[in-house]
C-alpha cells in the first residue's frame, strides 16, 4: 500500500449525482467511508489474530522449545506488524489526507485503488465500458486491447493477481467498484464515456 499518488491535477471537479463531463474535464473520486471501515476492521482482526498467534507460539517456545513454536511465534510477530502497519497506512491514505483513488482526464485514467486498482489506463487502450457483476458485485468493467499486457505490468503481486482474477471472473483485468470508490456506477460511466466515445 506505498504506491505513489498521481501528480497534482490542474484542474478537477467532484462528481455528484447529476454531473456530467465532457472531455477537457478532470475527474477525481474519492475513496468511500464504507471502504475505509472495512479495510480497517479487517486490519484490526488481522492484528488481533496475529498478535493471538504470537503469544500462543512464544508460550509453546517457553514450555517446549521447538522450531514449530519458533516459526509460529515469529510470523504471528510479523503478521502483527504487518496488519497493523496497513490498517494505519489505509487509514491515513484514505480517510485523514483525501487522496483521489479514481482520477480521469484526457490521456486516460488512473485507478490508485489500495493493492487492486489497475493504475494507469490509456484511452487508447480501451475499447468499451460496461455493468458488470464480480464475486456478486455491480462494478463497472472497462474492456482494453490487450489485458494481458494491462495485467502483465502492474507493479506488485497482489496487483498482479487482482487484474488476472478480475480478468477471469469479469472478461477484463480493469475494473472499478462503485462501493470502494464513494461514486454510483453511473457516475463512473458519465465521467468516462465521453473519451470512450469519441
Amino acid at each position: 500500500m506505498s504506491d505513489a499518488m498521481a501528480p497534482d491535477q490542474a484542474t478537477a471537479s467532484t462528481p455528484t449525482a447529476s454531473t456530467s463531463f465532457t472531455t477537457g474535464d478532470v475527474v477525481e473520486f474519492f475513496p468511500s467511508r464504507g471502504h475505509v471501515t472495512t479495510l480497517a476492521v479487517a486490519a484490526l482482526v488481522l492484528t488481533v489474530v496475529c498478535g493471538a498467534a504470537a503469544v500462543v507460539g512464544f508460550g509453546s517456545a517457553q514450555a517446549e522449545p521447538s522450531p514449530t513454536a519458533l516459526v509460529v511465534t515469529t510470523t504471528g510477530a510479523v503478521g502483527t506488524l504487518m496488519a497493523l502497519g496497513a490498517g494505519l497506512i489505509a487509514v491515513r491514505r484514505m480517510l485523514v489526507a483525501r487522496w483521489p483513488v479514481l482520477i480521469v482526464d484526457d490521456d486516460g485514467f488512473t485507478d490508485w485503488l489500495p493493492n487492486l486498482g489497475a493504475e494507469r489506463v490509456e484511452w487508447s487502450e480501451v475499447t468499451g465500458i460496461r455493468d458488470a457483476s464480480l464475486a456478486g458485485r455491480a462494478v463497472v468493467a472497462v474492456d482494453v486491447v490487450d489485458p494481458e499486457a494491462v495485467a502483465e505490468r502492474q507493479r506488485t503481486a497482489v496487483r498482479r493477481l487482482a487484474a488476472a482474477t478480475n480478468q477471469r471472473l469479469a472478461g477484463t483485468p480493469v475494473v472499478l467498484k462503485p462501493g470502494s470508490i464513494d461514486a454510483s456506477a453511473e457516475q463512473i460511466k458519465a465521467a468516462l464515456t465521453p473519451h470512450v466515445a469519441r
